[in-house]
């Protein structure tokens, strides 16, 4: 009977190594990442994202001269296999203050907010929806489906009515409609009398040729007209 070796799995790393080594790899700037990527808010126990395993990581130093990645591995503890992280122990710059890390998190967060949809509500139906939509669940889709057949041959009869009739018959009732302005004849046709001096113009075309106006929608001539202001005189 053969024993096959158990796989190792990964193990919880301590916080903080008294290791020396730092990783060859550029070091990671904190600038560089999502601010919802780095957590501050306790500087003892910074952690960030790591680049490589995308997973939450320790940074070891903060009270020495090089802050860097704590060793760990690339999948969860104790659950997947214990693979190392190649960004293991590598440099951190800390090229950003923590009160400059707060407000780039709050503008983060505001503009994510803004990118959201709102969420629309169902706009009430009214009480004649309500009894449209009643009703058409108690007649069932046959009965709609006669009404709606009914209403078809309505419009086809409708519409061979209209192309039967021709195009060039006009209705009985009801005058021509004139195609061009003309003065209605009783205007145009009644003598006119000057309010103030009583000068009298046998038409209104007259009248217009002579400068007659109205003043207060009296008829004044042209004479009299010009006695009052401007705004007041009102041309036929």
């Amino acid at each position: 009977m053969s024993i096959t070796a158990a796989v190792p799995t990964a193990s919880e790393r301590p916080r903080r190594t008294r290791t020396k080594r730092v990783s060859k790899l550029p070091a990671i700037k904190l600038s560089k990442l999502l601010p919802s990527h780095i957590d501050l808010r306790d500087p003892l126990k910074a952690v960030l994202v790591c680049e490589d395993c995308e997973t939450w990581v320790p940074i070891t130093g903060i009270r020495s001269k090089v802050q860097k990645l704590v060793p760990h591995h690339t999948g969860k503890a104790h659950v997947a296999a214990a693979l190392h992280c190649r960004s293991s122990n590598r440099q951190v710059e800390f090229d950003m203050t923590i009160p400059e890390w707060r407000h780039a998190l709050t503008d983060a967060g505001t503009e994510a907010s803004s990118r959201q949809a709102t969420t629309v509500l169902p706009k009430p139906a009214s009480p004649q929806t309500e009894r449209v939509l009643r009703g058409r669940d108690r007649r069932g889709p046959v009965t709609r489906r006669v009404e709606w057949a009914g209403v078809l041959y309505q419009v086809r009869q409708a519409d061979q009515r209209r192309r039967t009739m021709s195009e060039v018959t006009t209705p009985a009732e009801g005058p021509e409609v004139p195609l061009d302005h003309l003065v209605p004849r009783q205007v145009a046709d009644r003598p006119l009398t000057c309010e103030r001096c009583g000068a009298a113009e046998s038409s209104l075309a007259s009248a217009v040729a002579a400068g007659w106006c109205r003043i207060t929608r009296r008829p004044h001539c042209g004479r009299c007209a010009n006695r009052f202001p401007a705004w007041t005189r009102i041309p036929f």
